[in-house]
């Protein structure tokens, strides 16, 4: 018999802080403003967009794209452009189904942005509802099996004193490998004694990983890692924007601190130009903005050639946390998984939650395809019309 999509849809989720917190006037500054990219424009929310794919034959596939600034967007291109396109076609491979709509976008100037986020959500389910037709776990149906994957917890955000990032270190840092810190003030030195302040803080055994969210040019960049070499980094995020390849290779090579990045190239294409231009090896890829599985598993291709590691960024709903840990039991080249802890109930309210042994090891929900089912009744709360909205 042969099985086709039947329906295809995108819906916006937000979570406001103004709805987790009672008001505008209760949320933390440190919420409002985490991280270098939010100094100027504060975050006011949570958000995803949520996709939904069924089938002729009553399967059910969930998907999500990646969320900020807006979710409305990529869910606009799904509803208005990719399910018209799709609905009616024969259940297959996922990448090879939406090839046409991604040259198309590709062929528009669409490389970077919603369209691409928007093909990433609808990815996910469809792999989510083959899997599911399968009987199997998605890793499963990948080839693998489900796995504990090593982790770290992020984010120490922006805090006004160093002692207070030491002290948010301590409380955050629990049973994980490691932990991040959010830096890229105006000032290097401001950064470098917060560096400092919680490395101290921290048990020499557990991994401090550095991001500044692109917020350094070249000099800055100069004059923070200068200030803390010698401090036992894991890696330096995103010092710089990744168009920046020239100052980046020039950073990696002065420099005893692994640089990272990718989390903002939405093609596999570019994160292999960002490999090989820059020389960094550490790529920190979005399921939800670069792809989805299909290119999950061709990154895995590229990185292994470049003797690269992939470390997947952890921030979104739970349908994105659940699905990079299943895809990651199947790559060959990830080695660590981030647990994102700012307050998100489009992570922790919808569907099952990921499982921590005491180590800190991360497990998927148990589960067919991913591991997230939802009901109607699960989501609408964070819909338009829904509380958490407002």
């Amino acid at each position: 018999m042969t099985v086709t999509l039947e329906s295809l849809r995108a819906i916006p989720l937000t979570a406001s802080f103004a709805a987790i917190y009672g008001g505008e006037d209760r949320i933390p500054d440190e919420i409002r403003h985490p991280a270098s990219h939010f100094q100027a424009i504060p975050r006011v929310g949570q958000y995803c967009t949520l996709v939904i794919a069924r089938t002729s034959d009553g399967a059910e596939g969930l998907g999500e794209c990646f969320g900020l600034p807006t979710p409305y967007p990529a869910a606009e291109i799904i509803n208005r452009v990719i399910a018209p396109t799709l609905t009616g076609q024969q259940i297959g491979n996922p990448s090879q189904m939406a090839a046409a709509l991604r040259r198309f976008f590709l062929a528009l100037g669409h490389s970077r942005g919603p369209a691409m986020e928007a093909l990433s959500g609808v990815d996910i389910a469809l792999w989510d509802l083959l899997a599911r037709r399968e009987g199997k776990t998605l890793s499963a149906f990948l080839g693998s099996e489900p796995k504990a994957i090593p982790t770290y917890v992020s984010p120490v955000p922006f805090l006004a004193t160093p002692e207070q990032s030491a002290a948010a270190a301590r409380g955050l840092v629990g049973s994980f490998g490691g932990l991040k810190l959010k830096i890229g003030r105006k000032h290097p030195a401001e950064d470098i004694a917060h560096v400092h302040a919680v490395r101290e803080a921290l048990d020499p055994a557990r991994r401090l990983m550095l991001d500044a969210n692109c917020g350094y040019d070249a000099v800055g960049a100069r004059a923070l890692v200068a200030g803390i070499e010698g401090l036992d980094i894991a890696w330096l995020e995103e010092p710089m924007p990744p168009e920046e390849t020239d100052a980046l290779r020039e950073l990696a090579g002065a420099t005893s601190i692994p640089l990272a990045g990718g989390e903002n190239e939405f093609t596999t294409e570019a994160l292999a130009r960002l490999m090989d231009s820059t020389g960094i090896r550490i790529v920190q890829p979005n399921i939800t903005r670069i792809g989805g599985v299909s290119a999950m598993r061709d990154l895995d291709m590229l990185a292994a050639e470049r003797n690269a590691e992939i470390a997947p960024h952890g921030v979104g709903g739970s349908i994105a946390v659940a699905a990079t840990l299943q895809v990651a039991a199947a790559l060959q080249t990830v080695t660590v998984f981030e647990v994102n802890r700012l307050p998100n109930p489009l992570r922790d309210g919808l569907g099952a939650q990921i499982s921590f042994d005491v180590s800190g090891l991360a497990s998927p929900p148990e589960g067919l395809g991913h591991g997230i089912t939802l009901q109607d009744s699960d989501y609408q709360v964070f819909a338009e019309t829904g509380k958490f909205a407002a």
